[in-house]
């Protein structure tokens, strides 16, 4: 509750505002063990040029049957304000629409697979040799000799550059996946980020075997 109060320091101490003495002096106008109430006013803050105002507050500490490891549940689950289904129905909506764009592009590759390899099966019956010859590769043959094709530059880090995605990848799934079962609790203050850290460290392992497994077939 706000209180207009005019404070003033024991002994008529006159603080400027910058020394640290004025945060150590205690106060005349209030106590510090007994909490402040408008009948215990002695004068009211006056408010006008050159009249310097001190800010202070005090903290009412109430018993609360709240556990302290559960403090923070009405802050995650909203006070139950948002039904356990709404968040199910976003899943549930999220997952379709996944396996609907899905669906898509897998119908379009096949489509246009079954036309090549129709195309090539046509080409293939024919007796004619010369036909054979001239008959041009189209479609994803084009590329079928490019796809294990290593790279003619700068091999190793294109390998360092794959193991660090790897890395932070398994570092972050690893992160949200114990935040979702309940061992990085916010109420914990850097948690989250030692957390992060460990799994960044540990991840090093699969980062290192994904770069050498990927720098051998490179003839590296």
């Amino acid at each position: 509750e706000p209180m207009s109060i005019q404070h003033a320091f024991m002994g008529g101490y006159e603080w400027d505002g910058k020394s640290q003495d004025g945060f150590t002096k205690p106060l005349s106008s209030c106590s510090t063990t007994v909490h402040m109430d408008r009948d215990t006013i002695t004068s009211n803050q006056i408010v006008k040029a050159d009249v310097p105002i001190l800010y202070t507050y005090d903290v009412i500490w109430r018993p609360s049957d709240v556990p302290w490891a559960s403090r923070w549940d009405i802050y995650l689950n909203e006070n139950h304000l948002v039904p356990a289904q709404v968040h199910w129905y976003s899943i549930t909506n999220s997952i379709l629409v996944v396996v609907f764009l899905s669906l898509l592009v897998v119908s379009i590759l096949v489509r246009n697979l079954r036309r090549d390899i129709a195309g090539y099966n046509a080409v293939a019956a024919l007796v004619d040799e010369e036909s054979d010859e001239e008959a041009d590769e189209t479609g994803w043959k084009l590329v079928h000799a490019d796809v294990f094709r290593p790279p003619s530059s700068y091999p190793m880090l294109y390998c360092v550059f794959v193991g660090t995605g790897v890395q932070l990848a398994l570092s972050t799934l690893l992160a949200i996946c114990f935040s979702a079962i309940g061992f990085l609790s916010p109420a914990r203050r850097g948690s989250l980020m030692i957390a992060v850290l460990v799994f960044y460290m540990l991840s090093g392992v699969a980062a290192g075997y994904t770069s050498s497994r990927l720098y051998k077939p490179f003839r590296g």
